[in-house]
């Protein structure tokens, strides 16, 4: 046999009334073959690699540019006179916490250790940062936002529904040696 439709076949034709022709032997022989390709070809998602690889690139674009490039980054904000201090230390807790859930997703996600709880709760602290970020650090934007900053919030918003994908489809997880 050379694919897994033409196993689906030999199984079905073995299990219909007519078709017991001495095939029964061929169908308990592909039957652990079947299932187990249910589960390693048909039931993974097979995007997750590729939204894994765009949230990784992602944030590493934003921990890379909030750590060497911290001083261009806020020369695009209007900060009040007393609040530099108060968005210097907001950046800071930005960046370790970044790194830590980024390091968290990527632990679980090759390990498979409770993947699903962790990207529901990463994609909920995803859009929590958003609006915290909007609310904070996005306000205090120049009168006219430059163009860029729609793409930025674009990015986001993309990086966010990843997130969501990847929680909804969690167990759908590839196996272990389609992740690496």
């Amino acid at each position: 046999m050379s694919n897994a439709a033409d196993r689906e076949a030999v199984i079905r034709t073995a299990d219909s009334p007519r078709g017991s022709l001495g095939l029964e032997a061929a169908a308990t022989k592909f039957r652990p073959l079947r299932s187990r390709d249910s589960v390693a070809v048909l039931k993974y998602d097979r995007w997750f690699k590729a939204r894994m690889f765009f949230l990784l690139l992602v944030a590493s674009a934003y921990l890379l540019k909030l750590i060497f490039f911290r001083d261009m980054a806020l020369a695009n904000f209007d900060v009040p006179s007393g609040r530099e201090h108060a968005v210097a230390t907001y950046l800071n807790w930005r960046i370790v916490s970044a790194l830590g859930l980024t390091g968290l997703y990527l632990f679980s996600y090759l390990k498979r250790w409770h993947f699903a709880t962790v990207s529901w709760v990463i994609a909920g602290i995803a859009i929590t940062a958003l609006i915290s970020d909007y609310l904070k650090v996005y306000v205090l934007m120049m009168r006219d936002p430059p163009q860029w900053m729609f793409g930025l919030l674009a990015l986001r918003f993309a990086a966010i529904a990843c997130l969501l994908l990847n929680a909804i489809n969690a167990r759908r997880l590839p196996p272990r040696h389609l992740r690496h």
